[in-house]
């Protein structure tokens, strides 16, 4: 498991596009996911407190919109 700060996540997730982020609340961790391999970084304190940021964050990391902001 990888440690990094929000600001790292971003320049992973622009380093590598092709990476399908998730999150872990019960784990606390982010997964990211390209193809059979699995990186594992520890969710950042800010995203263990608050579920729904933690799920904005995932959504911008996969360079989309969440489906629940649409409407």
């Amino acid at each position: 498991m990888m440690r990094a700060n929000l600001d790292e996540l971003v320049i992973v997730s622009c380093l590598f596009p092709a990476m399908r982020w998730s999150a872990s609340i019960a784990r606390s961790v982010l997964i990211a996911r390209e193809g059979n391999v699995l990186r594992l970084y520890r969710m950042p304190m800010l995203l263990r407190l608050d579920e729904f940021r933690a799920e904005l964050f995932v959504a911008q990391l996969n360079h989309m919109e969440p489906d629940h902001l649409d409407g």
